[in-house]
């Protein structure tokens, strides 16, 4: 039986939405989500998540202008969150996250008309899958997306998943949402990437298998005695 798992709840700054957002997560059949916000989740939020079967993780988003604001972003909030997601907006931004162990995730904005193209080219999928960095594609993204741009935007996300497969890039599908309104059931959520033609198993295990690995393996970095993968220091 499968466990999903939405790796981005975007942060509505209101604690009752964020409560009503816990409560329809579970409805929806998520047994996980993350909260993509500044501020790590409280141990209260975790608690009352658990009363309703969800295992809350904390997520921050990172956009930085460049490769050094990264690394610095980075040496500051790698500790204190479950998830690390890098917003690549430029080629050198998104080759030095594809290749850092301190990032979980890479997602590319949508291309607006006008702006250069920067996307998940072979290249940056190579890197990316020797630092074990899964590339995310995000329901809202489409949605927030004018009629007129939809179809460039859905080639450009092919091309990219197209290079995480070819390359063994884990890819992560999420909903994105800020409001209730824009959550979806685990299915719905997968059933976008069989647009992007990700063949329906991997479509699930976007939503499933992949985020609960990035769960499980960055929990255990964050735990006592952690050396490096497979190494722990034993007192």
């Amino acid at each position: 039986m499968r466990r999903f798992v939405d790796l981005n709840i975007r942060d509505p700054g209101d604690p009752r939405v964020i409560t009503e957002m816990l409560e329809l997560a579970a409805k929806l059949g998520f047994k996980g989500i993350a909260i993509a916000s500044e501020r790590p989740a409280p141990q209260t939020l975790r608690d009352e998540a658990r009363t309703l079967g969800i295992d809350l993780a904390s997520r921050i988003d990172l956009r930085p202008r460049n490769t050094n604001q990264l690394s610095k972003t980075l040496r500051r909030v790698r500790r204190k969150y479950e998830i690390v997601a890098v917003h690549c907006e430029n080629k050198a931004v998104s080759r030095q996250a594809a290749k850092d162990h301190r990032v979980d995730i890479l997602t590319f904005p949508p291309l607006k008309t006008g702006r250069s193209r920067v996307s998940l080219d072979r290249q940056g999928a190579s890197l990316a899958a020797d630092s074990n960095c899964a590339y995310e594609v995000s329901l809202s993204d489409l949605l927030d997306t004018s009629a007129g741009e939809r179809a460039r935007v859905i080639v450009n996300l092919k091309r990219n998943i197209w290079n995480a497969e070819r390359e063994g890039v884990p890819v992560l599908a999420t909903s994105g949402a800020a409001t209730p309104l824009r959550m979806r059931d685990p299915r719905a959520i997968a059933s976008i990437t069989s647009l992007l033609d990700l063949p329906e198993e991997k479509g699930l295990d976007a939503v499933s298998v992949t985020p609960t690995k990035i769960l499980e393996r960055n929990r255990a970095k964050l735990g006592p005695g952690f050396v490096s993968p497979g190494v722990k220091e034993v007192r």
